[in-house]
């Protein structure tokens, strides 16, 4: 029996043809065949190596180091360098972030890093931030946000007027100034008469920038006030420039 002619197929090499179609009897040309019979080619996807340029860096033990046609789609992971931020890989020039399916024929990524980024912090009356260094990820590793007296922390932002506000889930790929954004906190204060009336033109709110406010006595039927006592006993003729927190006034009296 003539032996049939080798086929060529992309990313395989032939591995012969066989009788059976799970391919484990092999064709023997020089033995006694039927006149008409089925044969079944075999075939073995080819592994090729992954070549990586890394630039003086070091590569992942994640990432692949060879592949076959029918490898898929196969995720890529950074490379890293000493002082520098990994970017990404390209193919052939162009930009990837996985190795595409189909590839069958040996192909070389090369890494591209870019300078580690440097944030400085402006906290505009808040507590002192040292400038930090972005990670290689790109990524600002949260932090405790600074504190300043009367003010409610309202966030980071990339420019002064507060328009573009900064988050830590977003990449940062160059150097950069954050500046805090602070809320003006307004503190109650409540007043317990003693079943007397408070004087209405006593302050029920008040900020840290106010100045010192003078607190009007209340008035109660057959007795003579005494003055205004916050919940510890002391007394409180006035609620001075720059205190903070919610305040209980309570009015003491004696009879008349």
């Amino acid at each position: 029996m003539e032996k049939p002619q080798q086929e060529q197929r992309r990313g395989y090499v032939f591995m012969g043809w066989f009788i059976d179609e799970a391919c484990t009897k092999r064709l023997n040309p020089g033995g006694i065949l039927p006149t008409t019979m089925t044969l079944y080619d075999k075939w073995i996807p080819i592994w090729y190596k992954i070549h990586y340029e890394l630039q003086g860096g070091m590569n992942s033990r994640l990432n692949p180091k060879y592949l076959n046609i029918e490898s898929g789609v196969l995720r890529l992971y950074p490379a890293r360098k000493q002082n520098m931020a990994f970017d990404y890989w390209t193919l052939n020039g162009k930009r990837v972030d996985v190795i595409p399916e189909n590839q069958a024929e040996e192909i070389t990524l090369v890494a591209h890093y870019r300078e580690l980024c440097s944030i400085h912090f402006e906290s505009n009356g808040g507590g002192q931030i040292k400038d930090k260094t972005i990670g290689s990820d790109g990524f600002l590793k949260p932090f405790r946000h600074p504190l300043r007296l009367g003010y409610e922390f309202n966030g980071w932002y990339y420019d002064q007027a507060y328009t573009k506000p900064f988050a830590f889930n977003q990449k940062i790929k160059e150097s950069c100034t954050l500046y805090a954004k602070w809320d003006l906190v307004y503190y109650r204060i409540h007043y317990d008469a003693q079943g007397g009336v408070a004087s209405r033109k006593n302050p029920h709110v008040y900020t840290y920038l106010d100045e010192d406010q003078p607190l009007l006595p209340a008035r109660k039927k057959g007795y003579i006030f005494d003055g205004w006592y916050d919940l510890r006993g002391n007394p409180i003729h006035c609620i001075v420039s720059n205190s903070i927190g919610d305040k209980h006034l309570v009015a003491h009296y004696h009879p008349e």
